[in-house]
């Protein structure tokens, strides 16, 4: 037994042959004499594979959702980009080359530049301009593909799969996929999800030689094993028939309420990173975004983000939970982010220094174009801001003095905004925690992060693994600050939301529930089955729990 180690693009189990899938194609160039029946050769290409992206979009919409298949639009446009046009006819024209060369090199070439860009969100589009090229290319320059021939349900393997050739799979005839390169963002990856089929990536290894072997697809692991024993077999199986059941259950929970046995009702809500989270987040029921950590925008980046660049961002994902709130935390910048336009010191410990609101009183300008940037985009949904780190009040009038500098610039220059976007304080240390009475007298909403107060709570880095024994992110001091934090709010008529990895651990969801807490923003995966622990919550038989605190 071989067993080969990747990343997890898409959760599940697959057990059955290996099926490699090539898609390497050698493509000539030459000189042509007859540059327009080149040209009308290239035109009449392009007119037929805009015609079979349009056949794929159908398919797609019958096998995943119109969500999902948007890409094949997405593709067509790209075709008929001008840029892309010009330098294909340039090549034909001027340089009397073929028409498929033409093609490749303007694809390749437009794909390098995304490749190389500082946004991790449109370095993935590389893959799409590649993939709209090969549709093209397969008419200018057909060659056979190994697609499965037969019914029997494989695992796909290749160095790398795209979108239009995952569509053209039959689906029932797919177990699995494992490549060698790609990306959890990339498209593929997200029709793996959507197809609810286990995918790993980043395999180092060349797959071909191990065509028509049996293997098992360990997608929460991302482990692939080749030819396993009997034991291991055994084993999977049996794990397989649990995930199976397990998963059935969880997609029981889709589209019922957030509400205890008692009707006791919760919002849950996703707490994301970036735009690639918003489809994971829809496909499995989440109530709008409990917090979208903004500083995704600002890291690994050359320069700052332009208030417009900003603007598409928040834009996108207020709009796409149009119907319910989307809070939005100003970015929480800091040491080892990869941020080199900001001078920011060498810290043994970033956790416990020059970080997040300290950060942004201490570049106005940078903070006044986030701000501004975010009142733009508050007019396309239902928007939230949440400001992290806060330890006083003096923090929160400033930002309040900031705030209405931005809406009097934006007044003046005839921008619309909402004027009465609500207000959030983003509670990471005991000191917040203890005059959250005081912040309430300031904010519209308190939100509290489990993973920073219990490591400033603890005095613990939990990311110093020689910690990690003592990390309790049960600790009765935690969940006091907690209960404090609870009860002070709604004393003051505030809500309270709860995020970080105690907000989608369904052991403390009745302690959470018993505390009244109005809104839980979860990681994604987690949103189904925090679902099916509070519908299966009694909360009058809960009082126990909090009298253990």
């Amino acid at each position: 037994m071989l067993e080969l180690s990747g990343k997890s693009v898409s959760k599940g189990i697959a057990i059955g042959k290996i099926s490699f899938f090539s898609n390497h194609s050698n493509i000539p160039k030459y000189e042509i004499q007859d540059t327009q029946k080149e040209l009308e050769r290239y035109r009449n290409a392009l007119a037929l594979a805009k015609n079979y992206l349009r056949s794929l979009y159908d398919k797609a919409c019958q096998q995943v959702s119109k969500k999902e298949s948007v890409i094949f639009q997405t593709h067509i446009m790209i075709l008929e980009d001008s840029k892309f046009v010009e330098t294909v006819e340039h090549y034909i024209v001027k340089q009397k080359l073929n028409a498929e060369f033409a093609v490749h090199s303007t694809a390749s070439q437009l794909a390098e530049i995304f490749r190389q860009l500082d946004d991790d969100y449109l370095q993935q589009r590389y893959s799409d301009i590649l993939d709209a090229s090969n549709t093209l290319l397969r008419i200018l320059h057909p060659q056979n593909e190994n697609l499965p021939e037969n019914n029997e349900p494989v695992i796909i393997a290749a160095a790398e799969l795209l979108p239009s050739e995952v569509i053209n799979f039959k689906k029932e005839t797919l177990l699995g996929f494992v490549t060698n390169n790609g990306s959890k963002n990339s498209h593929t990856s997200i029709l793996a999800r959507t197809l609810e089929l286990p995918a790993i990536t980043h395999i180092s290894e060349p797959l071909a030689k191990y065509n028509g072997m049996m293997a098992i697809l360990d997608g929460q692991k991302g482990k692939i094993f080749i030819q396993p024993d009997i034991n291991t077999l055994a084993l999977y199986e049996a794990r397989q028939k649990r995930y199976r059941r397990e998963h059935l259950n969880l997609k029981r929970q889709f589209g019922l309420p957030s509400v205890t046995k008692n009707k006791q009702y919760i919002r849950l809500s996703a707490a994301i990173g970036s735009l690639e989270d918003i489809s994971f987040a829809e496909d499995n029921d989440a109530e709008g975004v409990g917090i979208f950590r903004s500083e995704s925008v600002f890291v690994n980046r050359k320069f700052p983000p332009s208030e417009e660049e900003q603007l598409e961002v928040y834009k996108t994902v207020v709009k796409s939970f149009s119907n319910s709130f989307v809070t939005i935390c100003t970015a929480n910048l800091g040491t080892g982010k990869g941020i080199g336009y900001l001078e920011l010191p060498n810290e043994k410990n970033p956790a416990m220094g020059y970080k997040g609101i300290r950060v942004s009183l201490s570049n106005p300008e940078l903070f006044k174009t986030q701000l501004r940037a975010l009142y733009r985009a508050s007019v396309y949904g239902r928007l939230r801001i949440l400001l992290p780190t806060i330890n006083n009040t003096d923090e929160v009038e400033y930002v309040r003095r900031m705030i209405k500098e931005v809406k009097s610039e934006l007044q003046l220059q005839g921008i619309s905004y909402v004027n009465n976007v609500p207000l959030g304080i983003l509670i990471e240390t005991p000191a917040a925690a203890m005059i959250t009475d005081d912040l309430t007298e300031l904010c519209d909403f308190v939100m509290i992060d489990t993973n920073a107060l219990t490591q400033s709570t603890l005095a613990i880095d939990h990311e110093n693994i020689k910690l990690e024994y003592f990390y309790e992110p049960y600790h009765k001091a935690v969940l006091r600050l907690i209960r404090f934090v609870c009860r002070q709010a709604h004393n003051h008529h505030k809500t309270v939301s709860v995020c970080g990895e105690l907000a989608s651990d369904t052991y403390i969801t009745p302690l959470l529930l018993s505390l009244k807490t109005d809104e839980l923003a979860v990681a994604p995966s987690k949103i189904l089955s925090v679902k099916a622990a509070v519908r299966d919550t009694d909360t009058s038989e809960c009082p126990r729990i909090l009298q253990k605190l």
